[in-house]
C-alpha cells in the first residue's frame, strides 16, 4: 500500500508491531509524534487523543464497508485529531484492502474491486503527502 508513496520519492516509515497487530503496541510511535509534519491513517484511528502532542496535518482514509475500523470508529476519533484533519472514504472498500492480508473475520463485504480500491487509497495518500512537501 505504501509503494506508491516511495515511488513518488517520499520516505516511508512503517512501525513494526508485535504480532503484526497495531493495537498490541499503541505507544509504538510516541517518540516520532513530535517531529511529525503529517500523519496518514489507513483504515485506522488513534487509540488515544494525540491532539495535544500532534502539530501536523492528518489524513484519514477509510473504507465504507470496513467491518473492523468502522465508519463509526473513524468518526468517533474525529474530536481527538487536529482540527484540520481531512477524511477520505473509499466507497465499497473493506479493511482487507488496506493491507496485504486476506479476509478477516468481522470485515465487511466489498462493493468495489481490490485493485480499484487500492488505486483510490494510494491516490489520496500520494496527493496528501505531496501537499505536505509544498
Amino acid at each position: 500500500m505504501l509503494r506508491p508513496l516511495a515511488e513518488a520519492g517520499h520516505p516511508v516509515l512503517i512501525v513494526m508491531q508485535p504480532l503484526g497487530i497495531a493495537f498490541t503496541a499503541t505507544d509504538a510511535c510516541e517518540d516520532e509524534v513530535s517531529p511529525t509534519t503529517g500523519l496518514l491513517l489507513h483504515a485506522s484511528y488513534p487509540a488515544s487523543d494525540p491532539s495535544s502532542s500532534l502539530d501536523a496535518e492528518v489524513l484519514s482514509v477509510s473504507g465504507t464497508r470496513d467491518g473492523l475500523a468502522t465508519r463509526a470508529d473513524v468518526e468517533a476519533s474525529r474530536p481527538g485529531l487536529p482540527a484540520g484533519t481531512s477524511f477520505a472514504a473509499v466507497e465499497g472498500a473493506v479493511h482487507a484492502f488496506f493491507g496485504d492480508h486476506g479476509p478477516q473475520p468481522g470485515d465487511g463485504t466489498p462493493a468495489i474491486g481490490r485493485t480499484s480500491a487500492r488505486s483510490e487509497i494510494a491516490g489520496a495518500s500520494v496527493a496528501f503527502v505531496d501537499a505536505q512537501d509544498r
